[in-house]
């Protein structure tokens, strides 16, 4: 296993295990008894990670027709109506060109614009078959709605804010739900439906999931197993399929399906599918209409395969969609007319054009929320104890480091009056080898001051060429002084030469190995940043149980992401009495304030600013453990000073500025009320 893949396989191995439970307990349900409390617990684990404000109406729809079109076959209303304050739904209403009443249809949009033709042309067969059909864009994605809704930048936010971005996706369309209820030329006798291609389709289904209403649906090339998408080949899927805790529960797409039962489900697939490959979605189905049919619902979810079409919502596929809710959402059935898919009209982006109102969007949303949680922060701030708690919950650590050896991986050198070592620490649960620098003066006649150093640009980059952190160590001094640290620089998951190895689909633009891996790692319960902090705090027990090393003086510090790992393990790790931060991020706050960001997904922590951020974990490790903050930054990277809580009077943590030698000078300062050996 190269050092490239190790967080890869971390990640990966996590996520096969739950999943392999998760299968094991559907293959054991055997009776509607059984398959009942199944489901009830695959739709609490699906609703878990939405906000309690999306089950009521965040604000009154009010909507407004901007325009009403005759075309060849079909009528066209332009609508707007709010979903959010400030936000607006832009709903294109395909409507039969007779009046009268009839059933209505929801259709996502996936992740472009509803101008696109596999948006278009579904839309126009449903009108033209008697239905009213809703289609709107999503949030970004080129669209109206694009500005500041980018999903994989401003909506991967939402996971530090408790907002995850499928909010967004299916509060839209549930207020298409709520809109089509107001029109009076909707019939909701039977209930509704919904349709979608791609990332519409999952909207389709996490509608149905979380809201009665929706009884047929026929989701469209957005099915395969996880294993085959995203944990063999890495494909960056969006983050609104990966929601928190939804692998730790061993649910795989064919749970969204099957959890439906006994509504109709007619899965759609492009045959030559590029990105949900054929295979994988006809497991999913069979799977499905077992589990179907152990609810007592035989035959009511069915795969169509369209056998020239990719990953597009065909006409084929369509007529197939409309021939399953005649069937199944008529009261009685009707027969669908021949050629309603044929001379379809192409319309302009003007034609389709609403101009909803944009002054909300993901950024000022996660921004205000993330505002509002640090206010309810500041009003009962929270004790050492209780943060160490919260901190191990959202980090998906135990109580304990785990249990590690320090073994050479290569010569000790004497370097002027410097002993420098390439070491690994080895963890015994997961087997991992992490690679490292131990650094002691030469002459070490007593036991000195331990220090952990984390930097996330690798373990050589504080010491290669006269690095920053050599002054530390008096390499050409004849002195040795007796709070000169042993030092041990340690690469951690994911961080330096550790950093995930590129992949095939890296090709495209959004995809991303890291991205992808945060995403599973958010899903299955164990982020990437708690298995940063559980190899630190591995490599804290090697270092303290050093001979070298006076376990009373205990210091961590890193650099970056490094930082944030650092300020971590102080936390959890009540022996740390000394904590250096250099180039650390702010705040996890701030990141949802500021637009551009420069912090990847992987140090992210889901739900973490509903606990705390991190000037707070600083103040409350006063007075066991000082911290220090050097040269703090923003979410984008750049020099800040005095914000959010950091350096004001009183406080438990000193903000200085001086680069290298501030961090230098706290690091070797002496350990006051410990006494020299």
């Amino acid at each position: 296993m190269t050092s490239g893949r190790m967080l890869q396989r971390q990640v990966l191995e996590a996520c096969r295990q739950a999943l392999t439970a998760g299968a094991a307990r559907r293959r054991a349900i055997v009776g509607v008894a059984a398959w009942e409390a199944w489901q009830q617990q695959v739709l609490a684990t699906v609703r878990r990670p939405f906000p309690e404000w999306l089950w009521d109406n965040p604000a009154p729809l009010a909507p407004r027709t901007v325009a009403v079109q005759q075309h060849r076959g079909f009528r066209l209303e332009n609508v707007v109506f709010t979903s959010l304050p400030g936000w607006e739904v832009n709903a294109s209403v395909y409507l039969p060109s007779d009046p009268g009443t009839y059933p209505a249809v929801v259709c996502p949009t996936g992740h472009s614009d509803k101008t696109g033709p596999s948006y278009q042309e579904p839309a126009q067969i449903l009108a033209r078959s008697g239905y009213i059909a809703v289609s709107f864009d999503p949030p970004g994605c080129s669209g109206e709605l694009a500005s500041l809704n980018d999903h994989f930048v401003n909506g991967v936010i939402g996971y530090l804010t408790g907002v995850w971005s499928q909010t967004h996706f299916v509060l839209d369309a549930r207020r298409c739900l709520d809109y089509l209820q107001t029109r009076p030329d909707v019939d909701t006798g039977a209930g509704f439906a919904a349709t979608g291609v791609s990332g519409g389709g999952i909207t389709s289904l996490f509608l149905a999931l979380v809201d009665e209403r929706v009884r047929c649906l026929a989701p469209c090339c957005c099915l395969a197993r996880h294993e085959d998408l995203h944990l063999r080949d890495l494909y960056t899927s969006c983050p609104e399929q990966f929601g928190p805790g939804y692998l730790a529960a061993g649910l795989d797409y064919v749970d969204y399906v099957a959890a439906l039962a006994p509504r109709p489900c007619l899965l759609l697939a492009g045959a030559g599918d590029e990105v949900f490959a054929l295979r994988s979605t006809r497991a999913i189905a069979r799977e499905a209409a077992r589990l179907y049919t152990v609810a007592g619902a035989p035959g009511a979810c069915r795969l169509y395969v369209d056998p020239r079409s990719g990953h597009a919502y065909s006409a084929d596929m369509a007529q197939a969609a409309v021939s399953w809710l005649d069937r199944h959402l008529r009261r009685p059935p009707r027969q669908s007319r021949n050629g309603v898919g044929t001379d379809l009209v192409s319309l302009t982006r003007e034609q389709l054009a609403c101009r909803p109102c944009t002054d909300a969007n993901m950024h000022t949303i996660n921004r205000a929320q993330a505002e509002r949680l640090a206010a309810l922060r500041a009003r009962c701030p929270r004790r050492e104890t209780e943060l160490r708690a919260a901190a191990l919950a959202r980090l998906g650590l135990g109580s304990a480091a785990p249990a590690a050896a320090l073994r050479a991986a290569g010569r000790a050198q004497r370097v002027w009056h410097a002993r420098v070592g390439e070491v690994q620490v080895v963890l015994e649960t997961p087997r991992l080898a992490l690679p490292g620098l131990l650094l002691r003066r030469y002459e070490n006649p007593g036991p000195r001051p331990g220090l952990l150093w984390l930097d996330e640009v690798g373990r050589w980059a504080a010491f290669r060429q006269h690095g920053p952190l050599v002054p530390l160590l008096r390499v050409f001094d004849t002195d040795c002084l007796p709070d000169q640290p042993v030092v041990l620089s340690l690469e951690v998951s994911g961080l330096g030469g550790l950093a995930p190895a590129p992949v095939a689909y890296d090709l495209a633009g959004w995809n991303d190995s890291e991205r992808i891996l945060s995403y599973l790692s958010f899903a299955v319960g164990a982020p990437i940043m708690g298995l940063r902090v559980r190899d630190a705090l591995a490599g804290l027990r090697v270092l303290a149980n050093h001979p070298s090393v006076d376990r009373r003086r205990l210091a961590v510090g890193g650099r970056g992401v490094g930082a944030l790992v650092a300020l971590h393990v102080a936390l959890i790790a009540p022996e740390v009495g000394r904590a250096v931060c250099w180039n650390m991020l702010s705040g996890y706050g701030h990141l949802a304030a500021q637009f551009p960001y420069a912090w990847p997904p992987s140090c992210f922590v889901p739900g973490v600013l509903l606990d705390y951020d991190l000037p707070e974990l600083a103040a409350a490790l006063a007075p066991r453990c000082p911290v220090v903050a050097v040269d703090l930054v923003d979410g984008a990277r750049q020099p800040v000073s005095g914000i959010g809580g950091w350096g004001g009077a009183g406080s438990a943590a000193a903000v200085v500025g001086g680069g290298a030698a501030a961090v230098v000078s706290h690091l070797g300062a002496p350990w006051p009320g410990v006494p020299t050996p």
